[in-house]
């Protein structure tokens, strides 16, 4: 077989992945098209020109497209949401922390998936051979690869007139989803600096209640009443709460069953998702990796002491780099935890409550306390999912029973919110978004009013009632 008729077999082997992935998004057959197939023979050029096995090469180009087609489809199947090119930035999670990511994959695809692709692997390096071109026939393939490279890297060039909806499903349809990718991840990156530049921290502006209270801000991870779902599991510690709450009610979040970050980083920094243009879908990508104008620099300014406690690693999502950004002096992750309770591997709502306890006692100056919890995160254990999410509910009500007998004994004033950052990723829970939120004051019980907010009025209420 000849040089060119395994090279051309080599660059086809993609080509029924890339077609299952543009079908998943509706994408158009276009003018565009070319711009979608960019990355994929880029790729596989450039391997080519390196091994000279295009087999091999195409073979490696394919599994990564499957990789991407195969999330594609979990993604939609379980949060009814498309890949965005902020979650490239997800990617080194999914082996690192498999737990949050593979169970959500459907297990035949999976399997199906690493079996096909490490016997193609083996298969094609023990029966392939290199071909044999001349350094500058390789240099010429290298030099190809690398402009379709520049062109996936820079593609705004090729679109002066055409205007990007930033709307991932109409974009993806209309250029195809590679092409989005790569447009989408260009145009945050020319806008990003004069974001960024908009929304530094700036003096504070707090007036505060005298003397200040403590804040502690509980983020309960897939916290939402059960009983929003038929299911009967009580509250009643959050019901108590929501009784003598300043407000108390629904919280409007942007997405369904994951995309934490987008949620927690409004609510600290109460910015509408028009400020962050592509950056919405991720604000912890690249947005918030410089500092950004939130609750914790204006606490901070006022000689508040501002503390993170998640107790799970503290790359996960790049807060080790976001949270010092949004003006937290101290992130205890993990580490701080090593000696915790522990429920099914995740650190247990009741030993973050210990914590909260154990700080709050020993206090001599006003405090921030975020607390990003962890044990109640899917996927849920046991025949009946549903049922091992609610106990899970119940000891996020636990932990908040804690913190409220503490925060009453406490001799400084403390304002207490818990929200849920988004609905677990369980069929009964889909249709909307929302979740539950109350904000509670030790020092002045509230008649439990109800209000139904998104995110950034919940950081408004917080400074409200911060400001007694």
């Amino acid at each position: 077989m000849g040089a060119l008729t395994l090279a051309l077999i080599g660059a086809l082997l993609p080509l029924p992945v890339w077609l299952w992935l543009r079908w998943q998004v509706e994408a158009r057959f276009s003018a565009w098209i070319m711009l979608d197939a960019a990355p994929w023979l880029a790729g596989y050029l450039l391997l080519l020109g390196l091994t000279m096995r295009p087999l091999l090469s195409g073979g490696a180009v394919a599994g990564a497209l499957l990789f991407i087609a195969i999330a594609e489809f979990a993604k939609r199947a379980r949060l009814r949401d498309s890949l965005v090119f902020t979650d490239g930035g997800l990617l080194w999670q999914v082996f690192v922390h498999p737990r949050f990511y593979l169970p959500f994959v459907p297990w035949p695809a999976l399997v199906l998936g690493i079996i096909t692709g490490i016997s193609l692997a083996i298969a094609i390096l023990v029966l392939e051979a290199g071909l044999a071109l001349a350094l500058a026939m390789r240099l010429i393939i290298l030099f190809l690869g690398t402009a379709l490279l520049g062109i996936t890297l820079r593609p705004l060039f090729l679109l002066p007139r055409v205007e990007i909806q930033c709307d991932p499903t109409v974009d993806a349809a209309r250029f195809g989803p590679l092409a989005c990718f790569a447009l989408h991840a260009r145009l945050a990156a020319t806008e990003r600096a004069a974001r960024q530049a908009r929304h530094a921290p700036a003096p504070a502006m707090l007036r505060l209640a005298d003397p200040a209270p403590h804040l502690i801000l509980l983020q309960l991870e897939s916290f939402c009443d059960p009983r929003r779902f038929g299911l009967t599991q009580p509250l009643p510690h959050k019901d108590l709460l929501a009784q003598t709450a300043l407000t108390q009610g629904s919280l409007a979040v942007s997405a369904f069953g994951a995309n934490t970050m987008r949620t927690e980083f409004a609510v600290l920094t109460g910015l509408e998702d028009a400020a962050l243009g592509l950056d919405r879908f991720n604000p912890y990508f690249r947005f918030a990796r410089k500092p950004i104008g939130s609750l914790a620099w204006k606490l901070r300014a006022t000689g508040y002491e501002t503390l993170c406690l998640h107790p799970f690693y503290s790359r996960f999502f790049g807060r080790d780099k976001v949270l010092p950004a949004l003006g937290f002096a101290r992130f205890d992750a993990a580490p701080a935890f090593q000696q915790a309770e522990r429920v099914h591997g995740l650190v247990s709502d009741a030993a973050i409550a210990q914590r909260l306890v154990a700080d709050l006692s020993a206090a001599t100056s006003p405090g921030f306390w975020y607390v990003i919890t962890v044990a109640a995160h899917g996927p849920w254990q046991g025949d009946d999912p549903a049922r091992t999410w609610a106990d899970c509910m119940a000891a996020s009500d636990a932990m908040l029973g804690e913190v409220m007998r503490a925060a009453k004994a406490c001799q400084r004033p403390v304002v207490v919110v818990a929200f849920g950052d988004h609905r677990p990723a369980l069929p009964m829970a889909q249709g909307g978004k929302e979740t539950d939120y109350v904000i509670w004051r030790s020092d002045r019980p509230g008649d439990g009013r109800a209000e139904n907010l998104n995110a950034v009025g919940l950081h408004r209420a917080i400074r409200d009632a911060m400001q007694g």
